[in-house]
């Protein structure tokens, strides 16, 4: 499959920048400690960088990544690669600071643009999907998958690296949402393309199947005062495939309107 690297890229992108939002609020709340903030950050920086890293096999040659850049303010695909490198820039730096344990205040600005940052980037991506010419993507639901796999895959990564309270929060929204949304996505499919969103039901049956068990999880989970960490690396990893499996059947519905 020609678009798996882009399916990858972003779901990992995106968890990353719900990681990096859901733990710098629970340290603001007081939710998480300094030491679990480190952890947390050190975790999303590794999935944009695997993230990015298999994304640029999309783009063939590593050195048309700068080629898109040049096309910054006025092409979405040139605004996505630009904001992901300065989301990705100032993850770095926000991680190397914190372990060296220096200019905490400096390390604090980064932190703070880091999340600004990697926000943006997130809006940037399904700027790149709503073309005219394909009907299956121009649409609002294009924008709430993406943004849902900020709140699901951020918020199961979260609970993961300790910030449990905001971290199953974020998660059980973007999960009912996307439950509550899907059949209104099937139903607009069905006029522009019922054929292909037929064939994406196994990818789609995976997704909300492993999402509902994962609210359930989840919820006994928050209702325990302690839970196993194998347990909750457990369900952030199969929320992830999940979320992969959704954007597989997403990008297979690439089809140009007649």
């Amino acid at each position: 499959m020609h678009e798996l690297p882009l399916v990858f890229f972003t779901v990992l992108g995106a968890s990353s920048a719900g990681l990096f939002l859901i733990a710098y609020i629970s340290k603001k709340l007081g939710q998480i400690d300094a030491a679990q903030l480190r952890n947390a950050n050190i975790v999303a920086l590794i999935f944009i960088l695997v993230g990015l890293a298999i994304g640029g096999l999309h783009v063939g040659q590593p050195l048309r990544f700068f080629n898109m850049l040049l096309g910054v303010g006025r092409s979405p695909m040139s605004n996505e690669a630009f904001l992901s490198g300065i989301f990705t820039g100032f993850a770095f730096v926000t991680v190397a600071l914190t372990i060296m344990k220096k200019w905490n205040g400096l390390r604090e600005i980064c932190n703070l643009f880091t999340v600004i940052f990697g926000l943006a980037f997130v809006w940037s991506i399904p700027q790149v999907y709503h073309l005219p010419t394909i009907a299956n993507w121009n649409t609002d639901y294009t924008t709430l998958q993406f943004w849902m796999t900020l709140l699901v895959g951020g918020g199961a990564l979260a609970l993961a690296t300790g910030a449990r309270r905001l971290g199953a929060l974020s998660f059980i929204i973007g999960a009912v949402i996307t439950l509550a949304a899907r059949s209104g996505y099937v139903s607009f499919l069905g006029f522009t393309a019922p054929e292909l969103g037929a064939e994406q039901s196994v990818f789609w049956g995976f997704q909300l199947a492993v999402l509902a068990l994962g609210i359930m999880v989840v919820g006994f989970a928050s209702l325990k005062t302690q839970a196993s960490r194998m347990t909750l690396a457990t369900c952030a990893a199969a929320i992830i495939l999940a979320e992969l499996s959704g954007r597989i059947a997403f990008y297979n519905l690439w089809q140009i309107t007649m």
